[in-house]
């Protein structure tokens, strides 16, 4: 082809046909001109398919691993045996019967075991940190984008300081009462038991039940937090998915 137009050019000039050969060149011109946008586009459009085929990739990524971390929401909210909201149930029953004339009976010494039951969230976050290597504007829904990165931003170490407001509480005060006043007794299922040394004692340990109060409303907190985190996983799981669509 290039050898086709420089013989058409050496013929006009050989011919002394000036004029034809200058409006000869400018349209050759144009024609490569032409040439370059049409493979510019084309390039500029195999990119774009490039970059929509990874966001897919990432987002349905990042859709699995809110699956896993809803499963484990789940768990420690609701199936795990001594899931938060029996922790919860077991502080409150245990301060009732503190506080009132109920006698002693033997569940209550697995209550006081549930009292120290506490579990972290394992959050999934290989997607969102596979997003944040490419550079998280490939998600080109920006409403999108923001949700994406406040979830695993603010909502996760929200989460985590839940956690660790927990745990702090616990090896601070409450953990000198489970090892001073009670007795273990681990069964099959490895969750045992706490019988009290001195149950009449501990009725009257207005430090013990004052801890315990203030141990419930870090759980309640928590368990709040969890909550909230499982409500946003859900709703963000679902706007992805629907963006994929």
């Amino acid at each position: 082809m290039i050898k086709f137009f420089r013989h058409i050019r050496k013929s006009l000039l050989m011919e002394n046909k000036t004029s034809k050969y200058f409006k000869y060149a400018i349209g050759e011109i144009i024609l490569v001109v032409i040439g370059i946008l049409i493979a510019l586009q084309i390039n500029n459009w195999n990119e774009g398919n490039k970059a929509k085929e990874k966001e897919q990739q990432v987002l349905k990524e990042i859709v699995s691993d809110l699956e896993y971390t809803l499963v484990d929401l789940d768990r420690v909210i609701n199936t795990r045996t001594n899931n938060i909201k029996r922790t919860i149930y077991s502080i409150n029953t245990i301060i009732d019967v503190l506080e009132t004339d109920k006698p002693y009976h033997d569940s209550l010494a697995y209550h006081f075991r549930a009292t120290n039951a506490y579990d972290n969230i394992d959050f999934k976050t290989s997607g969102y940190q596979s997003l944040v290597s490419i550079g998280t504007d490939l998600v080109e829904d920006p409403k999108l984008r923001s949700a994406i990165g406040k979830f695993h931003t603010s909502s996760i170490n929200d989460t985590k300081g839940g956690f660790e407001e927990v745990h702090l509480d616990f090896y601070s005060y409450m953990i000198d009462y489970y090892r001073k006043k009670f007795t273990s007794v681990f069964e099959g299922d490895a969750h045992g038991k706490m019988i009290p040394n001195d149950f009449n004692a501990l009725k009257k340990d207005k430090e013990y039940i004052q801890s315990l109060k203030a141990f419930l409303g870090v759980n309640i907190t928590y368990f709040e937090t969890l909550t909230k985190v499982s409500n946003e996983a859900e709703q963000l799981k679902k706007d992805i998915e629907n963006y994929l669509k």
